[in-house]
C-alpha cells in the first residue's frame, strides 16, 4: 500500500506563501496538485510528495524553518477524525495511547510511540518514518506537532528536556532547539524528544461520556470504509514495536488486542503471515539504522531483534547482497 496521509498536514502553507509573497502554484503543480487541496483536509496526498513540497518551497523560498512555521498552525485537530478518540479517554496517557492506535486514519507513513521510563520520571515520543528518505522539513515538523498534541491534550506544554533528529545540524539558527525550548542532538538515531512522564497522569479536561457510543460506531465506519487490508495494520504495529526495539508476534497481538492464533489466522487469509512481515520489517528498519545512523552494528541487531550480529550479518547479506558494514561504508558513515 502507498504511503498516504491526510491533507490538512499542508494547512496553513498557502497563508505562508501569501504573507511572504511566494507563489506556492507551480511546486503544487509539480505534483499533480493546486489550490483547491486547502479546502479538502480529508482528501489523501501521496506521503512522500507531501515531505517533498516542504522541501521544495523551503528551498525555493529560503525559508530553512518552514516545517516548524506549518506546525506552528497546526493542533490536536489537524489530525481530524484521529482526535475523537480523545473524547473517550480521561487522562493524557490513554488519549495518546488511543491516538497512537488509530494514526493509520490519518498516515501510514509514519509511525509514533510512547516509551515512559518510569524509574526516571521520564518519557519519549519516537516519530518512525516508513521510508528511508530524510525530508528535514516534515520531520522537523512531526516533532513539533507531537509537541503540540501533548499541549492540546494537558492544556500545557510538556517540559522538553533534550530532542535527537537524523540528519545533520543546521548551518546557522538551531531554529528546532529554539522552538521545542531543548538541546537537539544531530546525527543522531532516532527522531524523537524526551520530556517529563508527570504531564502524562494530568486529566483531560474535555471528555463526551454522552457521545463515547457515537464516537465508537463512527470510528469503526471510518475503519470499514477505508478498508485498510488487516496485513497493513499489523505491519504498522510490527514497524511501531521495532521502532521501540522489542517486538513479537504476542506483543503485536496483545497490542491489536487479539489472540496469536487468531493474528496468524487473519494474515493467513490475506496470503501472508507474522514471519514473512516481520522479516520485511527488520529489513525495511535495518537499511535505515544502517545507513542513516553511526549505531554500532551490534546494537543494530538487538535493535531489530537478532541476539548476536553474526545472525544479523548474514540475514542482511540475505537481503541486500551485501554485508551492513559495506552498506555503510557505502553511505559515508563510520562503521
Amino acid at each position: 500500500m502507498a504511503g498516504y496521509i491526510r491533507a490538512s498536514v499542508l494547512e496553513g502553507l498557502d497563508k505562508i506563501a501569501a504573507r511572504e509573497k511566494q507563489d506556492l502554484t507551480p511546486i503544487l503543480a509539480r505534483y499533480g496538485l493546486d489550490s483547491s487541496i486547502f479546502r479538502a483536509c480529508e482528501t489523501e496526498v501521496d506521503f512522500e510528495d507531501m515531505c517533498m513540497i516542504l522541501e521544495d518551497c523551503a528551498r525555493t523560498w529560503k525559508m530553512p524553518d518552514l516545517g516548524i512555521r506549518l506546525a506552528r498552525l497546526h493542533s490536536l485537530d489537524t489530525l481530524g477524525v484521529v482526535s475523537l478518540v480523545t473524547r473517550m479517554e480521561t487522562t493524557v496517557r490513554t488519549a495518546a495511547l488511543a491516538l497512537l492506535r488509530f494514526q493509520f486514519l490519518h498516515t501510514n507513513g509514519a509511525v509514533s510511540s510512547l516509551r515512559e521510563i518510569p524509574e526516571d520520571g521520564l518519557a519519549e515520543v519516537i516519530y518512525a518514518p516508513v521510508s528511508i528518505t530524510r525530508p528535514r522539513q516534515a520531520r522537523e515538523m512531526s516533532l513539533v506537532m507531537g509537541r503540540n498534541v501533548l499541549r492540546d491534550l494537558a492544556g500545557r506544554a510538556p517540559d522538553i528536556l533534550s530532542a535527537e533528529v537524523m540528519f545533520a545540524a543546521p548551518l546557522g539558527k538551531d531554529h528546532l532547539a529554539a522552538e521545542l525550548g531543548c538541546p537537539v542532538r544531530y546525527g543522531g538515531n532516532s527522531y524523537s524528544f524526551l520530556f517529563r512522564r508527570d504531564i502524562l497522569d494530568l486529566r483531560l479536561k474535555k471528555q463526551d461520556v454522552a457521545f463515547h457510543p457515537i464516537i465508537r460506531r463512527y470510528l469503526a465506519e471510518i475503519e470499514l470504509e477505508k478498508g485498510v487490508p488487516f496485513a497493513e495494520t499489523v505491519r504498522l504495529e510490527v514497524f511501531r514495536q521495532l521502532s521501540l526495539g522489542v517486538c513479537s508476534q504476542d506483543k503485536v497481538a496483545a497490542a491489536m488486542k487479539m489472540q496469536p492464533r487468531s493474528l496468524q489466522r487473519r494474515l493467513k487469509q490475506e496470503g501472508t503471515n507474522f514471519r514473512e512481515i516481520m522479516d520485511e520489517q527488520r529489513r525495511r528498519r535495518s537499511l535505515a539504522l544502517v545507513q542513516q545512523t553511526d549505531l554500532p552494528l551490534g546494537e543494530v541487531a538487538l535493535a531489530v531483534g537478532y541476539s548476536d550480529q553474526t545472525a544479523f550479518n548474514q540475514a542482511f547479506r540475505r537481503w541486500f547482497g551485501k554485508t551492513p558494514l559495506k552498506v555503510r561504508r557505502h553511505a559515508g558513515l563510520m562503521a
